[in-house]
């Protein structure tokens, strides 16, 4: 039987026929068609088009860069905003009580911590006394301060009980502080009286840090002005504003140093520019007092507070220009480049119709995991083609080095579960199992570290394999222990037998590998085994930049806590002690098991019933 074809085909149907064109048939009459079109383009509006790219493309990359300065703003205060009213609310209804100094510290350490935007979280009282949380290099630390003999500040606590919600203060230079900070503040009221008022802030250096990577990335020069007289932000604030003070936080325009906004802000320092081009770009074109020309857009932002701040960026006249002198030459160009397309336009479609074929269907293969054995994209003479090619072949060796340490099932099962299902973390009823070498640490530090390493990857194949076979989903290695659990992400509902199920296969696997080392004049080993049901929070838990499907919760502690007790109930039968709980035998329906009786649990009150299988 021949291998059925994968042509990309062009079907349509008119007066009752279909048609189809193979590959190379449809990109030679693609290629043919967008010739023809194209020349007659070039040849009709070739500059008219490239004035109106020029103008489009210019005024969309200022755009385009206000889009992602106004985002990156955004993306940077809004977390301080909803840290204050959320706390604020948490404040007010009782949860975290103001009295009681720990208490109000965890939560402040607490939300600062979760929050790498905010600098600094501020709790003061009506005598300016309260807990100042800050980012330290290690962590956050957390102190009472008192700032009484600071008439600024007592003004502003003052002024904050005439607000009733978060809102944005002035920007500020507190008189302890060497930074430059925006501030967010939400009053706090118990029983309708005012009690103190919260503090988020920002560094001002932050935002100058972003401006200062798209101005590179524009080749412009993007600001943020403060009150139509300071500069908020800039790609020379990155490092700070070195000279603030209390009384002057931020650097004037006038004295800042730069020519064109010093302009913007006086028009009658420079000759005056604009005409049709500038009208129909939208831009401003703002003279310099030496005579330079600087295409200039500006827009409004009134998210922080009542002062109006104005994000905006500039170039050089000369380069708008340069746009449309390049524009014209690659027109020209282009009309050379597609006549000679016309020729070459049959041998690129068979070159071309081949890799892509091989694309296709390594593509398909991708998006079902099929890893293995996948066979490498030959070479191409066509650079692009090659080069897709050989970052596909780099692309498969680094996803086999991604299923290393991210398994395969778990990538599958998530797949499954749909994008909708992952971005929410709910409870649900698992299985929960620790697995440890019992005297690990002594028995590694007889062995070399190529040896330990052996020793481990081959324990833990064994183990992962026992854990995947009963549909498990291991959660991390520590160490020499395993953590997996089963119910999640797709429902068990016997997930209770089929983790006691891989517990029994793993001391199989323990014993039978024992037999081997006794055989070959190596050491035997001891497992402990630790198996409990019950509520966790699953779902994608971590940070932004890195995040890990995993369950939290008390039901997680007591899986290891189980573990631990195997210490001391050790099995007298077997190398391989496994201790279950309570719900995980009823959950199970496990027969034989030996009832150990109410058994102390390290860090619980409460004894629990648990039995050894």
């Amino acid at each position: 039987m021949t291998e059925p074809q994968h042509d990309i085909v062009t079907e349509g149907k008119a007066r009752g026929f279909t048609f189809r064109l193979g590959m190379r048939a449809a990109l030679m009459g693609g290629f043919g068609g967008l010739v023809f079109l194209a020349v007659a383009s070039v040849l009709l509006i070739g500059l008219w088009s490239a004035r109106e790219n020029t103008i489009s493309l210019t005024r969309k990359l200022a755009d385009a860069a206000l889009d992602g300065v106004q985002a990156a703003i955004k993306q940077r205060l809004r977390p301080a905003e909803q840290a204050v009213e959320h706390i604020g609310r948490r404040l007010e209804n009782g949860q975290i009580r103001i009295a009681a100094s720990d208490d109000l510290s965890r939560a402040l350490a607490a939300a600062l911590a979760g929050m790498p935007q905010v600098g600094a979280l501020l709790f003061l009282d009506q005598k300016g006394q309260g807990l100042q949380a800050i980012r330290a290099d290690d962590g956050v630390d957390v102190k009472a301060v008192q700032y009484n003999q600071s008439p600024e500040i007592m003004r502003q606590i003052t002024l904050s009980q005439s607000h009733q919600k978060a809102y944005w203060g002035r920007v500020m230079r507190p008189p302890d502080v060497p930074l430059t900070i925006l501030n967010v503040r939400r009053p706090v009221r118990l029983n309708g009286e005012f009690a103190g008022v919260l503090v988020a802030s920002v560094s001002v250096s932050q935002l100058s840090t972003i401006l200062a990577e798209t101005s590179r990335t524009i080749g412009g020069e993007v600001f943020v002005l403060y009150d139509n007289t300071f500069v908020l932000a800039h790609r020379r604030l990155a490092n700070g504003f070195k000279e603030a003070s209390p009384n002057q936080p931020l650097p004037s325009i006038d004295g800042f140093g730069d020519p064109v906004l010093e302009a913007y802000l006086h028009p009658e320092l420079g000759p005056e520019y604009g005409g049709n081009l500038s009208r129909e770009m939208g831009i401003q074109i703002v003279g310099t007092a030496d005579g330079e020309a600087y295409p200039l857009i500006t827009r409004r932002l009134n998210w922080f507070g009542e002062v109006p701040w104005e994000i905006g960026v500039y170039f050089r006249d000369d380069d708008v220009s340069a746009e449309f002198r390049r524009v014209m030459w690659a027109s020209i160009a282009g009309l050379v480049a597609l006549l000679l397309s016309l020729f070459l336009a049959w041998a690129l479609s068979s070159h071309i119709s081949r890799p892509l074929k091989d694309l296709n269907r390594a593509a398909r293969r991708i998006r079902d995991l099929s890893l293995d054995d996948f066979p490498a994209l030959p070479a191409s003479r066509i650079r692009e083609m090659n080069d897709a090619g050989q970052a596909f072949n780099a692309m498969i060796a680094s996803l086999r080095w991604f299923e290393t340490y991210v398994p395969r099932s778990l990538v599958r099962r998530l797949m499954r579960q749909g994008e909708g299902a992952l971005n929410r973390s709910a409870q649900r009823e698992v299985t929960v199992m620790f697995t440890d070498i019992v005297g690990f640490t002594a028995a590694s530090e007889q062995l070399g570290a190529e040896e330990t390493a052996m020793l481990l990857n081959a324990h833990f194949a064994d183990v992962g394999a026992c854990i995947e076979a009963q549909g498990g989903t291991i959660d991390k290695y520590i160490g020499d222990a395993v953590m997996a659990f089963w119910g999640a992400p797709e429902a068990q509902s016997d997930h209770a037998a089929r983790a006691c199920q891989a517990a029994l296969a793993i001391r199989g696997a323990v014993e039978a590998g024992n037999k081997r080392n006794e055989a070959a004049g190596k050491n035997a080993l001891a497992l402990r085994i630790g198996v409990h049901t019950g509520p966790v929070i699953v779902g994608n838990i971590g940070a932004p930049q890195r995040m890990n499907y995993t369950i939290v919760g008390d039901s997680v502690n007591i899986s290891h806590r189980l573990e631990e007790l195997g210490r001391t109930l050790p099995d007298p039968a077997s190398p391989v002690t496994i201790i279950v709980s309570q719900a995980t035998h009823d959950a199970a329906h496990i027969k034989g098991a030996e009832k150990l009786g109410l058994q102390q649990i390290r860090g619980r009150r409460e004894a629990l019933t648990v039995y050894r299988v």
